[in-house]
């Protein structure tokens, strides 16, 4: 290539001004190609991930667990649709962004999955106490994994166990991604297994800064055997799902929140129904919302 271009160059000074554009064609080609490469593996400043590696997971098979790369760190994961959903969801929406004067606010997360939100927190308060709940055995060995290599992973509490309103065992199914529940069996697999669940309540009897719960509708049954103790917690994010053929319990739920001293918004999660008046049927939830939770001080 320098020879050539060697040559190119000699000729040119003999005043061929043609070669002159073709040199000059070239040089920008490879200026063009060195910038899109650069792109390809430059990571996006909110999400850590690059276009090459984003596409790298995109074509890989569905349920299978794999290692990304996001902020120059490897992140384990067990669903690459439910990781890239999550990825976007938290670090480009920042669906959990808080304000706290505190530099150590105390965050509880209800439903971590393999820690995509436990890291997005401890990236935004790297001083905070983090206490994280996960049941799903093999979504936890995943964030325990990942855990490893946050920063300040010390400050980072994680828990085997569902939250719930008493210290008991509980069937929970396993979906091999975002939608393990105790509530219903998303994926009709009948994959379920026993697992450990804590009384929530003890966690809430000092104040709260921020709790999460996304814990694929068992909210529907904790909420309320919380609402005494939500008086410790300054900001709540609570996904509500409305499950098929149970009673809808949103305005209960919204009643208890206003309640307890909570003003909210509600944004719609995931487009459940296209067609509400069509008689149009849904097999698991016919409502998901993020509800936010928050008090005017």
């Amino acid at each position: 290539m320098v020879n050539t271009i060697t040559e190119m160059y000699l000729v040119t000074t003999n005043g061929n001004k043609y070669m002159l554009k073709k040199i000059k064609r070239v040089f920008d080609l490879l200026r063009l190609e060195l910038h899109q490469f650069k792109m390809k593996h430059v990571e996006n400043l909110k999400t850590g991930i690059s276009p090459f590696e984003r596409q790298r997971i995109n074509n890989l098979p569905k349920l299978k667990a794999g290692i990304a790369t996001i902020f120059e760190m490897p992140f384990h994961y067990s669903d690459k649709d439910g990781f890239l959903h999550s990825l976007d969801e938290i670090f480009e929406q920042e669906t959990y962004k808080f304000f706290s004067e505190k530099e150590s606010p105390l965050i509880i997360d209800c439903g971590a999955n393999i820690g995509l939100s436990t890291y997005y927190f401890i990236r935004q308060f790297p001083n905070s106490k983090i206490i994280a709940f996960e049941p799903d055995k093999e979504i936890f060995k995943l964030l325990e994994n990942n855990v490893k290599s946050f920063p300040n992973h010390q400050n980072i509490e994680i828990h085997n166990t569902a939250v719930w309103t008493e210290d008991t065992q509980l069937k929970f199914y396993s979906e091999g991604s975002l939608a393990g529940s105790l509530s219903l069996d998303v994926a009709k697999k009948n994959n379920f297994d026993t697992v450990e669940a804590v009384d929530l309540k003890k966690y809430l009897q000092n104040e709260v800064d921020f709790l999460k719960i996304d814990i694929e509708g068992a909210e529907n049954t904790l909420i309320f055997d919380i609402k005494n103790n939500l008086k410790n917690v300054k900001l709540l994010f609570l996904e509500y799902h409305g499950i098929v053929n149970q009673p809808q319990n949103l305005g209960d739920i919204l009643n208890l929140l206003h309640n307890a001293g909570f003003e909210y918004y509600i944004r719609l999660a995931a487009d459940t129904l296209n067609f509400p008046f069509c008689n149009e049927k849904n097999t698991t939830f016919n409502q998901q919302l993020n509800i936010f939770c928050y008090r005017n001080i």
